[in-house]
């Protein structure tokens, strides 16, 4: 539950203003992490008005969130409509897989040819997380891992061409809304696991071909499994 607007009067100065952003803040937040994990799915409708009456505030900070989340790519406003969560079509998503494909391999392989120890311990933790996760059906627990293992790799390439150019392509897609996506079949986290594990060996062995090639078909793998979960969940709706 979101607190409600409060007001005070200090010196002559409102602080209204600085309370009820305070306020969207928080919707913000809250049903950025509800499309995140999955709760709001790709194509639903979003209601000003059940919304508001769910987090107990006014229509204005549901609205504020909206403009937000539509600027992060996670909602789509749409004249006469209404507010629906962003359905990336199948164009757009092989656009993006592919580049992300493309440059996660590469970091992969750089980050392989550094051999960095500090990297590579880091991405053993969070190899270790996603399989404690996986022992107890934890899915958040995944996703913060995976979130890990990936951020560390483009790190560790100490490329900041590359790391800028990657996070561009990251910022247009809603990616960890895609990630709970893809590993809500136990099957495939199995197999999520073990492409990270591939990954993680051929970085240790110090072999940047295999690194690259390793990431890259785990890359495509996720790509074409969340083509089908998304097909599927839109499915579901008609």
């Amino acid at each position: 539950m979101v607190h409600g607007t409060y007001y005070f009067k200090k010196e002559g100065f409102s602080i209204t203003a600085i309370l009820t952003l305070g306020i969207t803040a928080q919707v913000t937040n809250a049903i950025r992490e509800a499309i995140v994990t999955g709760e709001y799915e790709p194509g639903q409708k979003l209601s000003e008005t059940v919304l508001s009456e769910h987090y107990k505030v006014s229509r204005t900070p549901i609205r504020e969130a909206f403009k937000q989340l539509e600027r992060e790519g996670l909602v789509e406003i749409i004249p006469r409509v209404g507010t629906c969560v962003t359905k990336p079509t199948e164009k757009e998503l092989n656009e993006l897989f592919t580049l992300k494909e493309v440059m996660e391999g590469l970091a992969a392989g750089l980050l392989a040819e550094r051999k960095s120890v500090e990297e590579i311990n880091k991405l053993k933790q969070a190899v270790a997380d996603m399989e404690n996760a996986i022992q107890t059906s934890d899915k958040k627990l995944y996703v913060e891992a995976n979130d890990v293992f990936h951020s560390v790799i483009q790190e560790g390439a100490n490329n900041s061409k590359l790391s800028y150019m990657l996070n561009l392509l990251l910022n247009q897609i809603p990616y960890k809304q895609y990630v709970f996506l893809t590993i809500e079949d136990p099957i495939r986290r199995e197999r999520s696991l073990k492409e990270h594990q591939a990954i993680l060996v051929a970085i240790e062995k110090g072999n940047p071909e295999e690194a690259e090639k390793a990431m890259r078909e785990h890359v495509k793998a996720s790509g074409m499994q969340l083509k089908m979960d998304i097909a599927k969940k839109l499915g579901q709706k008609k």
